[in-house]
């Protein structure tokens, strides 16, 4: 049998197919190009594409914000901490503003500058020097105190890292007016800090409770100033009001993460 396909004589019955002269079997058939596409094939292919572009972009900004949102929180977690370890050495919370713009509010009446000279209480209050890593002065008069006489024995509560605050040299236009400033996950420098001030287990706004909380504190998005809210009140509210109500916690913050239009896109600490 080995040899019989080799013996075979022409038109026995045995043809070479597909190959030319082998009958015509490989004649008249027509060829295509490797990696050739049609038209139809590449309009398929971009709408495809498109089609995953507009799933994965919003989910990817989804998953952004979020862990923002999560690093804002940690944030808050690790500034409260700071804080608490101040009251547990001194025995009372700090004071970080009592009046203006910035009353209770994590960057006060600092403005953003290149000058880490200027006082910002909440900032040297918890670590004991300024911005700029110089000594604090030692003027002890003041209201309220400076952050010199709060932190008499100078502790450093908390190290803040460049991702807590507005680098000075930074070329973006979106953060020049907050250089040296204090920030969330998200740029964001207009925070709300409030403390337990009469230590009685719960942070209350209003003539109740004596925390010296007149009003809450009015914050805006990092991408619009014309925004301004705060949490709602109530009893039903985000922060509880009335003689037995308020937010159970010694320090809280709260801000307004990009987009935000309504009380209840505010990031909460206690929330």
């Amino acid at each position: 049998m080995k040899n019989l396909l080799h013996a075979a004589p022409l038109g026995s019955g045995f043809r070479r197919v597909g190959c030319p002269g082998g009958g015509g079997g490989g004649r008249g058939r027509r060829r295509f190009r490797a990696g050739a596409f049609t038209l139809v094939e590449l309009l398929t292919v971009i709408a495809i594409i498109g089609i995953l572009a507009a799933i994965l972009i919003p989910t990817t900004s989804s998953a952004r914000v979020a862990a923002n949102k999560a690093k804002t929180r940690a944030q808050f977690a690790q500034w409260a901490a700071a804080i608490e370890a101040f009251r547990q050495e001194y025995g009372y919370y700090p004071t970080f503003e009592t009046a203006g713009a910035g009353l209770n509010k994590v960057n006060g009446n600092t403005a953003g500058s290149t000058n880490l000279t200027a006082v910002h209480r909440f900032y040297e209050t918890l670590t004991g020097v300024r911005r700029d890593g110089t000594p604090l002065p030692t003027t002890i008069t003041g209201t309220p105190a400076p952050p010199q006489a709060q932190n008499s024995r100078r502790i450093p509560f908390i190290t803040f890292t460049d991702a807590d605050i507005v680098p000075v040299n930074t070329t973006d236009p979106t953060l020049t007016a907050k250089r040296g400033l204090i920030r969330d996950a998200f740029d964001n420098a207009d925070i709300a800090v409030l403390v337990d001030r009469n230590l009685d287990g719960k942070i209350a706004s209003g003539a109740i409770g004596g925390d010296s909380i007149n009003a809450l504190p009015l914050v805006s998005p990092p991408d619009s100033t014309a925004v301004r809210l705060a949490p709602t009140t109530g009893a039903a509210g985000d922060f509880p009001t009335g003689a037995n109500l308020g937010v159970r916690a010694g320090v809280i913050f709260y801000c307004m993460p990009p987009k935000g239009t309504t009380a209840g896109d505010l990031l909460m600490s206690w929330k």
